[in-house]
């Protein structure tokens, strides 16, 4: 629930179409860095916080830089990215868009998986 509604936060931030101009994180790619910054939050969130022992900004801060360098960029890069998509709403749509169907895709092909298991054990 809680990635749903950074997704939805995400797309009322405003961006217009067109192809991205170098410096630019591809839109592809975006969104694979973006899931993966989502994912990261949900952890922290769900898991970390409960850690009382924990520097929680810097653990997401290390995160961070694990995703940016999973996916072949940095943090100034994705920021500027993300700027340039909030400032061209039909991209930003189409981004948040693919992302949202991404994780419910994932989170019913789990739930189908579970149901598949749970049959099988009976």
């Amino acid at each position: 629930m809680k990635v749903i509604s950074v997704c939805l936060v995400f797309i009322f931030i405003a961006c217009s179409s067109g192809p991205v101009p170098n410096g630019i994180i591809a839109p592809d790619k975006m969104q694979k860095v973006v899931k993966d910054i989502v994912q990261v939050d949900e952890y922290v969130n769900s898991f970390l916080l409960k850690d009382t022992t924990l520097d929680i900004k810097k653990k997401r801060s290390i995160l961070y830089e694990q995703v940016f360098l999973l996916h072949q960029t940095d943090r100034k890069q994705f920021y500027t990215s993300f700027k340039y998509y909030q400032q061209h709403p039909d991209l930003q749509k189409r981004l948040f868009d693919s992302i949202y169907n991404d994780l419910n895709k994932e989170k019913n092909d789990t739930n189908l998986h579970k149901k598949i298991k749970t049959i099988a054990l009976n």
